[in-house]
């Protein structure tokens, strides 16, 4: 369907006129002129127009705001307040630290601070801790080695520390285990 065709069906004499030829064919030729305008008005919006500004291969707004970070600037904005591993802390996210949920978040002097529910908790870097994720296997495997490298550092013949063991066998039980 063409924004132009009532113009065409008048001018096929389909109307309450009938048109020579050269008449019809005037009107027919502004119809193409009209359908050409509106082509080109639908191709700029639906084109790259409302990306101006932006450079192209980026996925989103956040990838490219990340390496433009001057843009945001000069508009008022500032990035989040991030945690060491750059994901992003919001009021009630459950820290690793000892002061559990974070119920403050301040922005001073170009520095993010988070606080925990604590009223003694102080005001931390939000970028010096981490969200809390329950350890997966693999965390308590790399734990133990880290402590069985440790033990065995300070005499390499020695055998592994019973109490090591016993420490990550409590956090760790194959399934099948009866103990």
């Amino acid at each position: 369907m063409s924004i132009t065709d009532e113009l065409r069906e008048e001018a096929r004499g389909f109307g309450r006129y009938v048109y020579t030829t050269p008449q019809a064919d005037c009107l027919t030729a502004i119809a193409d002129r009209i359908d050409e305008a509106h082509e080109a008005k639908v191709s700029y919006w639906q084109g790259a127009s409302y990306k101006d500004g932006y450079d192209e291969g980026f996925a989103s707004a956040d990838d490219w705001l990340a390496q433009h970070e001057d843009a945001m600037a000069e508009h008022g904005w500032v990035r989040g307040p991030l945690d060491a591993d750059n994901k992003m802390w919001s009021r009630g996210d459950m820290s690793d630290s000892n002061w559990g949920v974070i119920e403050g978040i301040a922005y001073e002097d170009g520095r993010w601070f988070v606080r925990g529910h604590d009223t003694s908790a102080p005001w931390v870097p939000a970028d010096s801790i981490r969200h809390y994720h329950a350890p997966t296997v693999e965390d308590v495997l790399r734990d133990f080695g880290v402590d069985i490298a440790h033990a065995l550092d300070a005499d390499p013949d020695a055998t592994v520390p019973e109490a090591i063991i016993a420490k990550y066998a409590a956090k760790l039980r194959l399934a099948g285990d009866a103990e």
